[in-house]
């Protein structure tokens, strides 16, 4: 049966513009810069952002839970509705210990949101025969979410120099008309659940949903870790903090474009497309570290930067699919959330220690020293592809 092409303000459409409206990032380039000019200090800076990160890692699982319980729709509602309190809190708050309650909440939200998009996107698209496939609308949503990316990196800067609290304010702004909008969308009733696991325990006992959540670790381990050292870089090479700005929104459309060509992807070869773009960023980081010390800024920064990062949006969407397909929609959120919070308990170990590395031994160092660990992890995620039991995991 042939798909129909979506109405043009129909569900799916409606659901690509909340995304749009939630994935701005007004915030990414200057919340350091921000809180400094608030007046904190920058241990206060990044106590707030140990904290953030906790909050994250402790909430994971558990909010994936409460996703699963309470339905896609409630829970974008709620996601729109904190992301008004959230980011309203950070514009005008100036108390340590209340930014630092904020960005607490702001932990939760990250948590209750982390793969909501992807699991309401893929739902809503099985229950709607306009959509041409879920894997093709799921890549539609990264796109969306990429050119939302764009658009808010190249004018957050600008923003921050008219007055420093607007980029946040702005996200607020944006966070309530998402609400408005969310509000409209139909729920989804997981007509899928008959084939679904009746308990966690259940899932978990799935051989290709334990693989799944192993690579998807290993590739948001590989390519977000490192992206701590992406704006030291930058400055070691002498880029101003606008140009940094631009090389963050090649950084999004590369990530979008990534996870677009996923979605094209033959479904027997997701395995080994995974474990190949795990080596194109092991491979990717080895020649920015060669780059930067030969001084090749603009090769770096412009070209061998964004071939990793497309890499980590081929791999991300695939592992998001491969767990999509694998646990069926009863726990698909619990799912998606325990592989990004073992990929966060890993990360509390490995950016301090690449931050460590890039202020004692340069920044190129740094990217040496994680290209060999990736290439070590493209290794491990090849075996757990075509290492024994293999047949198992093909199985649909």
């Amino acid at each position: 049966m042939t798909r129909a092409r979506s109405r043009p303000w129909g569900p799916l459409t409606r659901l690509l513009g909340v995304r749009v409206l939630l994935d701005v990032q007004f915030w990414f380039p200057t919340w350091m810069i921000f809180l400094l000019e608030r007046g904190f200090t920058p241990l206060q800076a990044a106590l707030i952002d140990a904290i953030f990160n906790g909050a994250v890692v402790l909430a994971e699982v558990p909010m994936g839970a409460v996703v699963d319980r309470i339905g896609r729709k409630r829970a974008l509602l709620i996601s729109c509705a904190l992301t008004t309190v959230v980011f309203l809190g950070i514009g005008v708050v100036s108390s340590f210990w209340l930014m630092a309650l904020v960005w607490v909440l702001w932990g939760l939200l990250w948590a209750l949101s982390s793969g909501l998009d992807s699991t309401y996107s893929w739902e809503l698209a099985e229950e709607h025969p306009q959509a041409p496939s879920p894997s093709r609308y799921l890549g539609r949503s990264r796109l969306a979410s990429g050119v939302a990316g764009v658009l808010s990196l190249l004018s957050a800067g600008f923003l921050l120099e008219i007055w420093a609290p607007l980029p946040y304010l702005l996200t607020a702004v944006l966070g309530l008309l998402a609400l408005l909008l969310a509000a409209t969308l139909p729920d989804v009733h997981g007509h899928a659940r008959l084939a679904s696991a009746t308990t966690f325990t259940d899932a978990m006992q799935r051989p290709r949903v334990r693989t799944g959540i192993l690579l998807a670790a290993i590739v948001l381990t590989v390519g977000v870790s490192i992206r701590i050292q992406f704006q030291p870089l930058g400055t070691e090479v002498g880029l101003t903090p606008s140009m940094i700005g631009v090389v963050y929104s090649i950084i999004a459309v590369t990530v979008a474009l990534g996870g677009w060509l996923a979605t094209r992807v033959p479904h027997r070869g997701h395995g080994m497309w995974i474990v190949g773009s795990i080596a194109v960023m092991a491979l990717s980081y080895l020649a920015v570290a060669l780059g930067a010390q030969h001084q090749l800024t603009w090769v770096t920064m412009l070209l061998l930067i964004p071939a990793g990062t497309a890499a980590f949006g081929v791999a991300k969407t695939l592992t998001d699919v491969w767990l999509l397909e694998a646990v069926g929609s009863r726990w698909r959120q619990t799912v998606l959330a325990l592989a990004s919070a073992t990929n966060g308990l890993v990360m509390i170990g490995f950016r301090p220690f690449l931050v460590q590395i890039g202020d004692t031994q340069g920044n190129a160092t740094a990217f040496l020293i994680w290209a060999a660990i990736s290439g070590v992890a493209a290794c491990g995620a090849l075996f757990l592809v075509r290492g024994p039991g293999r047949k198992v995991l093909d199985a649909r």
